[in-house]
């Protein structure tokens, strides 16, 4: 029997290189995107600038609920190093680092010259493009069960939920759907439940990497201030992760790099968010106090933090502005200090997936082979990109999770399809 494609569900940045690697690997393969645009999370990374890749490679920079080793195994088929160079010299992408944000961006500072090029190469490697073909559903075929022969590996059918629409047939099948995140671009989740059709186990997902909501109306009012903080998250008296980046104060709460990282804590495990303003936490202000030659409150603050801010911290500390510093009661100066270096963010939620930059959750990595990401629970199945379970901090790391993935799952997709037929 004749192989049939590769199929790849979902043309986004996992899809479309996942795609491209299963062609270049020798297998015809077919990509399907239930929307009429490509790589549409693409489009809107970084700015509509698209931040490639973080500047290096930093394992504690990303978080599974499953085995690390997997995690780092993974990582291990195609280093950081590579895949920097494969974008470069094979897609023609010149990237530049930029150091105040730790990214790598085109140097072309366009998202599109990204996605255009993953798009050529995959039609160059001879990919095979419908748009608009939603996979509503996914039929296991056996043929040789039926004739009485022996049995073939699993085939697969692709229904589309468009009536006129053929189904599509199969070898092997790659899930690059996507998670829940930024659901306009197409991302509501249907690949979860294309997973659970061949006994996937879906671990709760939520909006990761995403703005906080507060009550805060002091705070609320100072929208539009931009500065570092030191940022720790707490649950049941246990630090559980900490650093040091920049938060931005909005009408609805807070965003910026530091939120968004912290973020995930504090919408799956609803830890307490501490901040240290200015970046500093309450060692860093008590030093700080001790060595300012400023004589009053305000002044000294004022060296670190918008005055803006210095005045809303000041009232929760209920310390005057101008209060002389050599004349701060004890009392005083512990309520400030821990204001200023230990302040508990009173959170009340997130703004949710349609602005989460990833979603957290998904299919655990255990049931996927850490060499193949072909799936333990159907062989011919395959799965990478958002919809395992892992998550990179802010700068890139998501991006370098989907196309690490993604290499690997159709590389070895394709080999799964040609060793079938070369059998048969």
């Amino acid at each position: 029997m004749s192989a049939a494609p590769v199929i790849v569900v979902g043309a986004g940045a996992a899809g479309l290189l996942a795609a491209y690697f299963a062609a270049k690997s020798g297998s015809p393969t077919v990509l399907l995107e239930g929307t009429q645009k490509l790589g549409a999370k693409i489009l809107i990374s970084g700015g509509g600038r698209c931040n490639v890749l973080p500047g290096e490679f930093e394992e504690h920079a990303f978080y599974t609920q499953g085995s690390r080793n997997v995690l780092r195994r993974i990582f291990k088929t195609w280093p950081h190093a590579e895949v920097r160079r494969w974008f470069e010299n094979e897609l023609g992408i010149a990237l530049k680092f930029e150091s105040d944000s730790g990214k790598l961006f085109p140097v072309a500072n366009r998202a599109v010259v990204v996605r255009d090029a993953l798009h050529q190469a995959c039609l160059d490697a001879g990919v095979v493009l419908h748009t608009g073909f939603r996979v509503e559903s996914i039929q296991r075929m056996n043929p040789g069960l039926a004739s009485g022969a022996a049995p073939h590996p699993a085939r697969f059918l692709l229904h589309s939920d468009a009536a006129d629409t053929a189904a599509l047939e199969a070898s092997a099948v790659i899930l690059a759907t996507g998670g829940k995140s930024v659901p306009k671009t197409g991302s509501d989740g249907h690949g979860y439940r294309l997973a659970q059709q061949f006994g996937h186990s879906i671990l709760p997902t939520y909006p990761a990497l995403v703005p906080l909501r507060h009550a805060e109306q002091d705070l609320l009012d100072l929208a539009g201030i931009t500065l570092p903080i030191a940022w720790s998250t707490w649950l049941g008296g246990k630090r559980l992760d900490s650093g040091i980046r920049s938060a931005l104060l909005t009408h609805q709460g807070m965003s910026g790099p530091a939120i968004l990282d912290a973020s995930h804590w504090v919408e799956r495990e609803n830890a307490s968010l501490h901040i240290g303003w200015g970046g500093l936490d309450t060692d860093a202000w008590r030093a700080s106090l001790q060595s300012t030659r400023a004589n009053q409150v305000g002044a000294w603050l004022n060296e670190t933090l918008p005055k803006r801010l210095t005045a809303s911290l000041l009232a929760r500390a209920e310390v005057a502005e101008g209060q002389q510093l050599a004349q701060l009661s004890k009392p005083m100066r512990t309520r400030l200090l821990q204001v200023l270096g230990d302040f508990v963010l009173p959170t009340t939620g997130s703004r949710g997936y349609a602005v989460a930059e990833v979603t957290g959750g998904g299919v655990p990595l255990n049931e996927v082979s850490p060499s193949t990401l072909e799936s333990r629970a159907q062989p011919g199945l395959f799965l990478c990109g958002e919809i395992l379970d892992c998550i990179g901090r802010i700068g890139g790391h998501n991006f370098l999770w989907a196309w690490v993935t993604a290499k690997l799952a159709g590389t070895q997709a394709a080999h799964a399809v040609m060793a079938r037929a070369a059998s048969e």
